[in-house]
């Protein structure tokens, strides 16, 4: 198992660490079991902002109170607005506008290492 916490990262806190991909309701289901109330961060896979949508995420992520990180590709506008929409984290590659000084923390321009919930079951 990666322990991404020993390793040094610009995901500071509210982002607790283990990061997790997160695909389907029923992952993060299984990763909140896994986990048994201990803080994790869900992470969305690849890309997902950007194939998936922003309201995706949302319904994914609604009724939990954990931080999670969108993954937006290199779309800018969908970060800027998932960030405005109150998702706590987002990761764009290709960001060149401004940013509202209070969201400096919450843009990534790559994604963390990530905890593969299904892998970890299995194993």
């Amino acid at each position: 198992m990666t322990y991404p916490h020993r390793a040094s990262s610009v995901f500071l806190p509210p982002f607790p660490q283990p990061f997790v991909t997160i695909s389907t309701r029923q992952v993060l289901t299984l990763a909140c079991q896994h986990f048994g109330g201990h803080p994790f961060t869900p992470v969305s896979p690849l890309h997902a902002g950007a194939s998936l949508g922003l309201d995706w995420w949302l319904h994914l992520t609604e009724k939990t109170d954990l931080p999670s990180i969108l993954d937006c590709g290199a779309s800018a506008s969908l970060a800027l607005k998932a960030l405005y929409e109150g998702v706590a984290g987002v990761i764009c590659r290709d960001f060149r506008a401004g940013l509202p000084a209070t969201m400096k923390h919450r843009l990534f321009p790559d994604r963390p290492p990530c905890e593969d919930i299904l892998a970890l079951k299995i194993t």
